[in-house]
């Protein structure tokens, strides 16, 4: 008996001459093929274990980079104001500002991203081109509107009344890009809606609202010109249904933010009383070059959220920023959270909850009966 080949896989065979002989059969090449395809496929789901473990980090870094900036922009802004409540500096000059900041940094990971040899895809066409127009000139409005409703209404005023942008985002996001929304989720927009109200009402038996017409004015403009400029820009961010094949994302910031600082500089130019002799960033106070610091860097977290996440996922970071505005502002002025301020933030978070909620299996089933008939 004679034996030949591996000792893993053999196959035997009678011979004439009465003897055995082990070789390497077909048996032992389709086992081989068999295990390297187990190994090519363990490997693949490690690497896209791998590559979710690395998604879901980058998603929720890019929260927490949005809720801290965001946070310390409104309450910066805040601190950047006069003993009497005005601004001692040009408020057109920030937006330019962070708009001119951002298109910055957006350049610099770009040729970033390239040295260190990851793949940047470009592309370019004077539409595609021309239609980050659009959301940056809502984007444009909406950062001046801040100033006149913090001005007017306070920080945390602000940062609860902006909640709205949840609702106006929901109504433009079907309209623009036809996402429905289930019945759980519009009564968890209309809680969200009764919480910025109760924010809202004073302690005069609650028959009126704090702050002025132009205030109010202010934040329903920025909730509705901000939400359409997010709808836009995720459009145009994601692109396509797969963002492997969408532009790099530092190239999409790069056009978006060049329409951003020719905006902010018209309007520096021609709307305001800006005197070129005092010099750009006359009358700005530390609080100020901060808030402009803050602001850029929760643009470009903004760009991430919309381009991997969605428009109400920007939105709840932004509600989740009503807690730490509260509880910053009132411990800075010295004043305790009143019961009308957490009542609001409860609303606020309850309706978050209720709107990210599953719906439960036999509404499911329901609605899918209803649908066939």
């Amino acid at each position: 008996m004679c034996f030949s080949g591996t000792p893993a896989v053999r196959r035997y065979c009678i011979l004439p001459s009465g003897c055995y002989t082990a070789g390497i059969a077909s048996v032992s090449m389709e086992a081989a093929g068999d295990a390297k395809d187990y190994d090519y496929r363990c490997s693949l789901k490690f690497s896209n274990s791998l590559s979710s473990q690395s998604s879901l980090i980058a998603k929720i870094a890019s929260c927490a980079a949005l809720l801290i900036f965001t946070v310390s922009a409104t309450v910066l802004t805040d601190l950047s104001r006069a003993v009497d409540g005005t601004y001692p500096y040009n408020t057109f000059v920030i937006p330019c500002a962070v708009e001119a900041a951002k298109l910055l940094v957006s350049t610099v990971m770009l040729f970033t991203t390239h040295i260190l040899g990851h793949s940047v895809r470009l592309s370019f066409s004077y539409s595609g081109f021309l239609s980050f127009a659009l959301p940056a000139f809502c984007y444009f409005v909406s950062n001046n509107c801040m100033f006149y409703i913090i001005r007017e209404l306070g920080p945390t005023t602000y940062q609860i009344t902006s909640n709205l942008k949840v609702l106006s985002t929901a109504l433009l996001m079907r309209a623009c890009l036809a996402r429905k929304l289930s019945w759980t989720k519009w009564k968890a927009l209309v809680l969200l809606v009764l919480g910025s109200v109760v924010a809202e009402l004073t302690d005069d038996d609650g028959k009126h609202l704090r702050g002025s017409f132009l205030g109010y004015f202010a934040v329903i403009s920025s909730c509705f010109i901000s939400s359409l400029g997010g709808v836009l820009s995720e459009k145009l961010l994601k692109g396509t249904t797969d963002l492997h094949l969408s532009d790099c994302i530092h190239w999409q910031n790069i056009q978006l933010y060049f329409f951003g600082v020719i905006f902010g500089l018209f309007s520096l130019v021609f709307l305001s009383d800006f005197n070129v002799s005092d010099g750009v960033f006359h009358g700005f106070n530390f609080a100020a070059y901060a808030a402009v610091t803050a602001l850029m860097l929760s643009g470009v977290s903004v760009s991430f959220i919309l381009k991997y996440m969605d428009n109400i996922a920007k939105c709840f970071v932004m509600a989740a920023s009503t807690l730490c505005v509260a509880w910053i502002h009132t411990s800075l002025k010295n004043e305790n959270i009143s019961l009308r301020l957490l009542s609001s933030i409860a609303l606020t978070f309850l309706a978050l909850d209720q709107y990210n909620a599953k719906e439960s299996p036999c509404l499911s089933c329901l609605k899918l009966r209803l649908a066939r008939q």
